[in-house]
């Protein structure tokens, strides 16, 4: 359990809660108990409650994880009281420890970030951790870019793995945004009621930020799906190519298989079977016909 106050806002953050957690909260707070039921808990999707004298926020944030190499999920609740915050989270988020390592080690910046209200203090979580989102997302540009370029040089083949990983990473920033849309809402609407008309514009300011992480998540993804289906349609081409080629490999060499069974048989008095020219005689007429059906495909620009 970390904590850092200001002058008039205190903030509580707990990385996977026991219950001597739970209990020490309830001790000091007026938690209501389906929140503390839902601390416990992991909650799939994101949510708001108005408990009166409290607010209880359930939001889901995209998250690199080093060990895994993959964008993951991850939750965050928050409990709003009007001038303590608390944040409770079951894996390591390790924006929001920097975040709070940097206010506890600035005085000057944590009595702006914490203003007068938590709810000045949840803005800046908040807005802190969709503008790391953004940057997260530049990185998934950056290797998209990557990957465009390959596809591009001739390396089709290659760029498979790295188009799959790029669009689990996409997927998993929309699952965790999508939802987030009509929470954010009614974030404004119980923040008036709870803080005031005077953190309205605070929280629209959210909104905003949230529609500007969509939109680049949105237009990531549609550029990705181009990319991979122009990779596909590039190895189907490969493909084609191929088998075109395989094909008149084999229509070529046809003609010459068929003379070579019909003159391997055993019958007498085959043609040319006493002629004692008649293997030079069979090969020039394999090779004739097998120059003109090349010179046939070649006129057709199957080569």
């Amino acid at each position: 359990m970390d904590k850092v106050s200001s002058r008039h806002v205190t903030w509580i953050d707990i990385e996977n809660p026991t219950e001597q957690d739970i209990t020490g909260l309830t001790k000091k707070f007026p938690i209501h108990p389906l929140a503390m039921q839902e601390i416990l808990t992991i909650t799939h999707r994101p949510k708001l409650e108005d408990f009166d004298d409290h607010l209880y926020l359930v939001l889901h944030f995209p998250v690199f994880d080093p060990k895994s190499g993959a964008t993951l999920s991850r939750e965050i609740d928050f409990i709003i009281f009007p001038y303590n915050l608390i944040t409770v989270h079951y894996d390591d988020v390790p924006q929001l420890d920097d975040f709070q390592q940097l206010l506890a080690t600035h005085e000057a910046l944590r009595e702006r970030k914490f203003g007068s209200s938590s709810g000045h203090l949840l803005y800046h979580i908040i807005s802190q951790l969709f503008s790391i989102s953004l940057k997260e997302l530049e990185k998934i540009e950056d290797r998209i870019e990557i990957v465009q370029d390959k596809v591009f040089s001739g390396e089709e083949k290659d760029v498979l793995q790295d188009i799959a990983r790029l669009r689990r990473d996409l997927l998993n920033f929309q699952k965790a945004l999508k939802p987030q849309q009509t929470v954010l809402a009614s974030l404004t609407e119980h923040g008036r009621h709870f803080f005031g008309t005077d953190i309205l514009p605070f929280f629209n300011d959210i909104k905003g930020e949230y529609t500007q992480v969509w939109n680049s998540v949105e237009d990531l993804r549609e550029t990705l799906d181009v990319i991979y289906e122009t990779n596909i349609s590039l190895l189907s081409a490969n493909t084609n190519d191929a088998t075109r080629i395989l094909t008149a490999f084999a229509a070529i060499l046809l003609p010459a298989a068929l003379i070579i069974n019909i003159f391997g048989m055993n019958i007498k008095d085959i043609p040319l079977g006493n002629n004692p020219h008649a293997f030079w005689i069979i090969l020039g007429f394999m090779v004739t016909i097998s120059l003109f059906i090349y010179r046939y495909f070649k006129n057709k620009q199957w080569f």
